[in-house]
């Protein structure tokens, strides 16, 4: 097996993208992968579905980066085996000198990546912000495989083009990109809109369709437990449909050519168990 990385992404806020992160990272993590779950969203909130102490998060990401702290201290042990990458707390001057050597280094999640040693079985997953920004970037010149949260509503289907742009500019050329792999989130059969609309994204998406996720109040009451929904309702809609997405991905992972390894495997103890020293 091979590293492989998963930036969820949207063309849209509001559509569930980083609750969809979180339950992918979880889910994989419980079928035996090793999960690292990086936040590269300033909003820095996937510590809420994952860190067992969400106020424990405040620095991460950013810090690292800027030397202020170790990347091991900045990873912690999460919800599930999952190891989390929090984005970390920052003002605007931290946020604006940041996105700053983003545009600097295009490449620099990719090359961070690889300096990490990451076990070869382990598999990134990557929250970003919705819509083109400097962080979604980065994340597509590193992705593997991407993960496109839509809504079943006109929105979305009106705005997928934009983020459809950005993945033929930043993935496709490359050799070896897996390519995209959509989850439509919020399905409610009962609206008929909403039954309309999802009936067009299957027809467009066809093979490229992951899964669906039914509306189901047990994912707002999960995130309030800050919990995964497999941890909250493991009976629920929502983790059956989270089950199936996690299969299907794994099937599409499967597919990776491996490849010579550009770092050397790492040492005997996991990421895991590095992050919980």
């Amino acid at each position: 097996m091979t590293i492989v990385v998963i930036p969820v992404i949207s063309s849209k806020g509001g559509v569930g993208k980083t609750t969809l992160a979180a339950n992918l990272s979880t889910a994989l993590a419980e079928r035996g992968r090793q999960v690292l779950a990086i936040d590269l969203d300033p909003q820095n909130a996937l510590r809420f579905h994952l860190a067992t102490d969400p106020h424990g998060a405040q620095e991460g990401l950013v810090a690292a980066a800027a030397g202020q702290l170790p990347w091991r201290q900045a990873m912690q042990p999460a919800h599930g085996g999952v190891v989390l990458l929090p984005f970390g707390t920052v003002d605007d001057e931290r946020q604006i000198g940041f996105e700053h050597e983003l545009s600097r280094q295009p490449d620099w999640l990719a090359r961070t990546l690889a300096r990490f040693g990451l076990p070869q079985d382990m598999v990134v997953i990557v929250d970003t912000p919705p819509g083109p920004t400097v962080y979604l970037q980065q994340a597509l010149r590193a992705a593997d495989l991407c993960v496109v949260a839509v809504l079943a509503d006109a929105g979305s289907f009106a705005t997928l083009p934009i983020i459809e742009r950005m993945v033929d500019k930043y993935c496709r050329p490359r050799t070896g990109y897996l390519g995209s792999a959509y989850v439509v989130n919020q399905v409610d059969p009962g609206q008929r809109l909403n039954h309309d609309v999802f009936a067009l994204l299957r027809a467009r998406l066809q093979s490229d369709l992951l899964g669906v996720l039914h509306l189901d109040s047990s994912v707002s009451q999960a995130l309030a437990s800050a919990l995964p929904i497999r941890g909250y309702a493991p009976l629920s809609q929502a983790a059956q449909d989270i089950a199936v997405c996690t299969d299907r991905l794994l099937a599409r992972i499967s597919a990776h050519v491996s490849a010579p390894a550009a770092t050397p495997p790492a040492p005997a103890s996991s990421l895991r168990q590095e992050a919980s020293r």
